[in-house]
């Protein structure tokens, strides 16, 4: 029975390491660009036993994809949703999104941004899992902004929808821009979105 939790501890931890490398290079290259020899050399682990973690190709890139949103659901999402009033966790998602596409947590910035743009016209389980993320940071989005008008900490007159719409919309830009080194964009989205979220 020991020995049988040594094994799985050893296991997740082999896999978690994996994931690490894993959700960097695809945030750079693309979940499509994730190969077993490529992310055996990055992360210095035989193929083989890649293979043995994951299965196939799809269970490796799904299993990126939920690494690298927990890692944002982590270091962002967590501390934010942790905060006293609505207000102030909608305004430290915002300030936490920002931060941690600049201080490239992931090098190439919002991985669901970039999967979003990936699967867009790709049906199937990983689109799938990219739309159910999407839709769940939209609602969180719309579920603050909502407990935030209640609260009086954003104006009655606030739209949650379009508010989330804005939000989204700007991250996308933003996204785009800290990717291609434009600072004024990337500077102008943040600036943009801190706005909205408070109240006038």
């Amino acid at each position: 029975m020991v020995e049988t939790d040594r094994r799985r501890i050893r296991g997740e931890k082999a896999r978690a390491g994996v994931l690490a490398h894993s959700a960097r290079i695809a945030s750079v290259e693309g979940l499509e660009g994730l190969t077993f020899g490529r992310l055996a050399t990055e992360a210095g682990v035989a193929k083989g036993n890649i293979q043995v973690l994951f299965g196939d190709k799809e269970a490796l890139q799904l299993a990126t994809l939920e690494s690298a949103v927990d890692l944002y659901r982590v270091a962002v999402v967590a501390p934010a949703m942790a905060l006293a009033s609505p207000g102030e966790r909608l305004r430290a998602l915002v300030a936490g999104w920002f931060r941690f596409v600049q201080d490239r947590s992931l090098p190439g910035g919002c991985f669901l941004t970039a999967a979003s743009s990936e699967y867009r016209t790709r049906p199937g389980a990983i689109r799938d899992r990219v739309n159910q993320h999407r839709a769940e940071a939209r609602d969180r989005f719309e579920t603050l902004a909502r407990e935030a008008i209640a609260a009086k900490e954003l104006p009655a007159a606030t739209d949650p929808v379009r508010l989330a719409f804005d939000l989204l919309a700007y991250q996308a830009i933003a996204n785009v821009a800290a990717s291609m080194g434009d600072e004024a964009q990337f500077t102008m989205a943040r600036e943009r979105s801190l706005e909205i979220v408070h109240a006038n």
